[in-house]
């Protein structure tokens, strides 16, 4: 069974911004996280419980939460790893 995905306004403004070719990853991306929020390559952040980072084409991370009971997948960033900042999540 699939989830449902929401994207957060910074996330949504965030992947609008991304060079052509990176974005459209992102949405492939997003849209398997529909199907599979737990890829073997996406990591849950350390003192963040259900906050998941997964790369994407090179340098940029793709960070979202899980919520299994409510089978939501809500994207929260998309930025270059050297930019983001796990503690305002």
């Amino acid at each position: 069974m699939s989830y449902q995905i929401e994207v957060a306004p910074p996330a949504r403004q965030e992947i609008a911004r991304l060079p052509g070719y990176i974005r459209t990853q992102a949405r492939q991306l997003i849209g398997e996280l529909g199907r599979n929020p737990f890829p073997a390559r996406a990591k849950e952040l350390r003192d963040k419980p259900h906050i998941y980072r997964i790369w994407l084409a090179g340098r940029w991370r793709i960070v979202y939460f899980v919520d299994d009971e409510l089978r939501i997948v809500r994207i929260l960033r998309v930025r270059r790893k050297e930019e983001i900042d796990y503690d305002d999540l």
